[in-house]
């Protein structure tokens, strides 16, 4: 059974002060869905709430898995 579908407002914020380059995705007021690491020429992708841990080959790619992610998963 499918869900019904909402638009869901977030956030791409770069983290300064880092090893490597890393972006926080958030849902603005609420929480953090997850962090973005630029990796060795991959975007790893973190959830906050369970620590998945996933690989993209673009930050757009990264930002919509973790998106997806969370939707199905986390939500």
């Amino acid at each position: 059974m499918s869900r019904k579908q909402e638009n869901i407002g977030i956030e791409v914020n770069e983290l300064t002060g880092r090893k490597v380059p890393t972006w926080e995705v958030v849902v603005p007021k609420k929480f953090q869905i997850g962090l973005i690491e630029l990796v060795d020429g991959k975007y790893r992708v973190t959830s906050s709430k369970s620590n998945s841990v996933m690989y993209a080959k673009t930050l757009d790619a990264g930002i919509s898995d973790l998106l997806a992610y969370f939707t199905l998963h986390e939500k």
